[in-house]
């Protein structure tokens, strides 16, 4: 099992694919199996690098609280051990934000940046419904749900209703991947606190690399108002768009996102 060690915690990873490293880095109690098939997709064209969070996945559990900082070293930690020095960089969501301190902390390794779904939290973000912070923050209600109750219902904030009832497989895959590898409490406590006590807002116009920020416009868990936000704090940075899609925009728009990717990752310098 390929794992290395960053800090007090071992850090479970998959490559896929060769050419130009990409390493994606998933959201708030994820690991890299809920990605579905997009790295797949991206692994015809890319090294594609996925490592499971601290406290998700096949990584190590947590047993206190963590931050931001240590989940982008956690990313540095992965590209040594798959002797990669410079990568670019795509995050969801939680994912989102590692991938903003790794701009941030070890721009000297950032080629393209990809931002999705994501927030600079802190004072300036702009809420989600109570609905979505329930079935991410409330463990007492989390706890109220069984496993497949608790799938069933994230995954409806990640896709339509229609888009769910038209591909079955997808979820079914979700659910098992989830169950497969069910995320302890405790993660999103700590994963959660981590996410409220670090903002980007001050480092973000010190972005250097070329960006990207990716959102659904039906976004109920991350309000889409904090990807222009952010847009607007970046110099030069592209913002896109996808309308009436939601959190699981990569899931439910995969081709759509696959070629908004590339098409940016080509401006920018990489032929594929």
């Amino acid at each position: 099992m390929p794992v290395v060690k960053s800090g007090d915690a071992n850090i479970y990873y998959e490559v896929r694919g060769q050419g130009e490293p990409l390493v994606m880095i998933i959201g708030i109690g994820g690991h890299l199996l809920q990605w579905g098939q997009l790295p797949d997709d991206f692994a015809k064209q890319y090294k594609v690098i996925l490592l499971d969070n601290r406290g998700a996945g096949r990584s190590d559990r947590l047993q206190g609280p963590i931050t931001m900082s240590q989940m982008a070293d956690d990313v540095a930690a992965v590209m040594d051990a798959t002797s990669t020095g410079k990568a670019h960089v795509f995050g969801i969501s939680m994912g989102g934000m590692i991938a903003q301190e790794f701009a941030i902390r070890h721009s000297d390794r950032l080629l393209n940046l990809v931002l999705g779904c994501t927030t600079p939290s802190g004072e300036h973000h702009i809420p989600s419904d109570a609905a979505a912070r329930r079935i991410l923050f409330d463990a007492e209600y989390l706890k109220s749900l069984t496993p497949e109750q608790q799938t069933m219902e994230t995954f409806t904030f990640l896709c339509t209703e229609e888009f769910i009832k038209e591909n079955p497989d997808v979820y079914q895959y979700y659910h098992k991947v989830t169950v497969e590898y069910l995320t302890p409490g405790n993660t999103y406590k700590y994963q959660g606190k981590a996410v409220f006590e670090w903002t980007s807002w001050d480092g973000l116009p010190d972005i250097k690399a070329p960006t990207m920020i990716i959102t659904g416009t039906a976004d109920r868990i991350i309000n889409p108002g904090n990807s222009k936000l952010i847009a607007g704090r970046i110099p030069g940075a592209e913002l896109v768009l996808l309308q009436d899609k939601r959190h699981g925009f990569f899931i439910e728009a995969r081709e759509s996102t696959r070629i908004f990717i590339n098409g940016f990752m080509k401006r920018h310098g990489v032929i594929i």
